[in-house]
């Protein structure tokens, strides 16, 4: 696609478009055809707009009276102030977007009808984009961080085929599609939110309408169109993504060489690819390719220090590296899991607060996701040094309001004091559960609240104590409080995670005999009655037990020597696994 950009904008004033506009006609007719024609409006989607992307073909007919609003300035205003609540947790924004749609549908009509003195403008078409495009992300982030928006269930008579990311993307995309004659910023709007919505088609879809627009000879690509469409690959978890992000880069390189003023690489695309390799760095760690994550980390950072380098030679502010260059090349380091890479990132944290102190400059100002970055980096290196270097950031965060310790900070930090080898590590991880709730019960904030997995990686840590007796029965006594209570906390409940590493923990901290096969006997049954036994639970309840109460807890589903097929085991103890 990228290598023949340079041949289709020199062909383009002669160059017919491959999909003709429709200056006229209805735009229902065209919704119908663009839905069925464009390969990027996805077939898998088992809730899609087919009934039609126009609100009256679905309702009843528009009001015919005269419009309400004086003056195109005050339409505008009014579609504007419905947008923005399309970005709140406190709002159904699905049907605020419906509301901007229709609302934009209904002055059309005026318009047509003669009934007004106005006709709706491309800002006024652009805005209703924006609504949708608003609603996929809040719509994307309120499932990412399992907040349950309000509904409205006073719908007007209007049917709205809308319960996804997905299905709103799509809707906004289709908009834009049956729109005669779609400005850059519609487009780009667009691009935004599929690039928001972090749904599997996003990086295709941004693809093809960047092609789109390389194909219509009224609007070219910007910047902004290429960087939203690296967003999009950067977010995706495509094994191909960090490639497909580096050839787009280096296609935005060519054209600014090449003199084409609308496309040059800037800061906010550099921090696009050093994400990309925050993503890929991930991915390598997952697959256990240390040696692998590690040369990411070597180019993410020569990445940073080449803008640096271009940022003194120009004074270009637009190449200046900020908070969030840091942040990326941090984040890609606290992948690797070894001692030097997370000492280049707590170096690079220093290296961005000495740019703060000297410049007093905001983009330089280090947040928490600057800090808890460096933290998980420390949380995932085995080195005694590590709970230490820990409590020194967690301090220091918690110092200034924008800063303090979230969730995710905590989590961290229980991972770290997990893979300590302090004997009383599973003090250190109940008091910080302790100063979370606490927190948690002081403000409110949902952002610092302990979740099943924090609750999990608490347990694992009890599990992994290798003390003297004494220690390793008040750890185990930790995990069975922890376990309390998590059943107890009223914002989660315990998932086949904490079942599994319990049993695990029993296995690790007491003797084998007849307490540990009553006790594992007691989670075993307790994980069964909620449908959550993995593999992992019966693998170490195995472990844990002998033959006879193995027997025992699998009911029958076992032979004489503890041997099991867990596929064979009821579905019902299964059920609710993740």
């Amino acid at each position: 696609m990228y290598g023949e950009n340079a041949q289709r904008r020199r062909r383009r004033g002669g160059e017919s478009m491959t999909q003709h506009r429709n200056t006229g006609g209805l735009l229902c007719l065209l919704y119908l055809f663009v839905s069925s024609s464009d390969a990027f409006l996805s077939n898998n989607s088992q809730k899609s707009c087919h009934r039609g992307i126009l609100l009256q073909s679905t309702a009843a007919p528009l009001r015919q009276e005269a419009s309400s609003f004086q003056s195109l300035e005050d339409f505008n205003a009014h579609l504007e102030r419905i947008a923005e609540k399309c970005g709140s947790y406190k709002e159904p924004v699905i049907a605020r977007a419906a509301e901007c749609q229709k609302l934009w549908e209904e002055e059309k009509e005026h318009a047509d009808a003669g009934s007004t003195s106005f006709q709706p403008d491309l800002s006024s078409f652009e805005t209703m984009l924006t609504a949708w495009s608003k609603c996929t992300q809040t719509l994307a982030k309120s499932r990412r961080d399992h907040i349950e928006l309000p509904m409205d269930s006073s719908s007007d008579g209007i049917s709205i085929n809308v319960y996804t990311p997905l299905d709103a993307v799509k809707r906004a995309t289709a908009l834009l599609l049956a729109h005669p004659e779609p400005g850059l910023s519609s487009y780009n709007i667009i691009m935004d939110a599929w690039s928001k919505s972090r749904v599997a088609e996003a990086p295709d879809a941004n693809e093809r309408l960047l092609r789109r627009m390389m194909e219509d000879k009224t609007v070219e690509p910007d910047t902004n169109s290429y960087n939203l469409l690296l967003d999009a690959w950067a977010n995706s978890n495509r094994e191909n993504s960090l490639e497909k992000v580096t050839q787009i880069y280096k296609h935005m390189e060519n054209l600014r060489e090449e003199g084409n003023t609308s496309v040059s690489p800037s800061i906010r695309t550099i921090n696009a690819v050093l994400h990309a390799h925050a993503k890929h760095a991930a991915l390598l760690t997952k697959q256990n390719d240390f040696d692998e994550a590690h040369r990411c980390a070597a180019a993410a950072l020569e990445i940073l220090r080449e803008a640096q380098r271009r940022y003194e030679e120009t004074k270009d502010p637009e190449w200046q590296p900020d908070v969030a260059s840091y942040t990326s090349c941090i984040d890609v380091h606290s992948r690797c899991g070894s001692y030097k890479a997370s000492r280049t990132a707590q170096d690079l944290l220093e290296e961005l607060k000495g740019l703060y102190a000297k410049t007093n400059n905001g983009n330089y100002k280090p947040n928490f996701r600057t800090y808890t970055s460096v933290v998980t980096a420390w949380s995932r290196t085995r080195s005694d040094v590590s709970p230490k270097r820990v409590e020194e950031l967690m301090e220091e965060m918690a110092k200034a309001p924008a800063t303090k310790p979230n969730a995710r900070t905590y989590t961290a930090a229980i991972q770290c004091w997990a893979r300590a080898r302090d004997p009383l590590k599973a003090k250190q991880v109940l008091k910080l559960l302790m100063e979370m709730r606490e927190e948690y019960q002081k403000t409110g904030s949902k952002d610092i609240q302990p979740t099943t997995v924090t609750y999990n990686n608490a347990i694992d840590a009890c599990a992994r104590c290798q003390g003297n007796e004494q220690q390793k029965t008040e750890a185990l006594k930790i995990a069975f409080a922890i376990l309390k209570t998590v059943e107890l906390d009223e914002s989660c409940s315990p998932d086949n995670n904490t079942y599994s590493t319990l049993l695990r923990a029993v296995t690790f901290l007491m003797p084998s005999g007849d307490a540990r096969n009553k006790v594992c006997l007691s989670v075993f049954d307790k994980a069964k009655k909620q449908g959550l036994v993995d593999f992992m639970a019966v693998k170490n309840l195995r472990r844990a037990v002998d033959v006879s109460t193995m027997i025992r807890a699998l009911e029958g589903n076992a032979d004489r020597n503890g041997s099991f097929v867990y596929p064979d085991l009821p579905p019902s103890w299964s059920r609710n696994c993740s």
